[in-house]
């Protein structure tokens, strides 16, 4: 996947575009934005660091060309939400949701809804069979979310830590 590729969503206001680790400095506010997210999945609040780290991490082993961050762009420019993900993972033919995060102040209009379902299409177009990702067992609400967006509880693994938390995963997946 080249750095100029992306998918386009039906939001009004918003664009989507690939984002790339000099977009780290614009991207934090929107990590900052998002601390309820944090608090639920590790118990504190995101890193100063945070935006940086995303574009460096990655399963072991797994090379972080096949890694893709979008950023959703209103018309000011920031950057009010973030699709990150992996093609080919954990699976061939499956593409792995790492994260999507929503500025507050967007979320519950539709907005998430319609990125999903953009990014499903984009991922099918792109060859891929299914999507996947990971829910922790307290984000209920998350879990919802994907439920209403067609995933389907695949597996729940064993409690692993997050941040001062040690919570299960719900694993889930979307065929395309």
């Amino acid at each position: 996947m080249d750095s100029t590729s992306v998918f386009k969503a039906g939001i009004p206001g918003y664009t989507v575009r690939r984002l790339q680790p000099a977009d780290a400095g614009r991207l934090q506010p929107l990590f900052d934005r998002c601390a309820d997210y944090a608090m639920i999945v590790d118990g504190e609040p995101f890193s100063a660091t945070a935006a940086d780290d995303i574009f460096r991490s990655g399963p072991p082993g797994r090379p972080l060309d096949d890694k893709f961050i979008f950023g959703l762009v209103d018309a000011r420019g920031e950057i009010a939400g973030l699709l990150e993900g992996l093609r080919d993972y954990p699976e061939p033919g499956a593409w792995w949701i790492g994260l999507l995060l929503l500025d507050p102040d967007v979320r519950g209009q539709g907005v998430g809804r319609e990125l999903v379902e953009s990014f499903a299409g984009y991922a099918r177009s792109q060859g891929a069979g299914s999507l996947m990702l990971g829910v922790v067992e307290e984000n209920r609400g998350a879990y919802r979310f994907w439920e209403q967006a067609g995933f389907a509880l695949v597996r729940t693994t064993e409690p692993r830590p997050f941040g001062k938390k040690t919570q299960a995963v719900h694993v889930m997946r979307r065929p395309l």
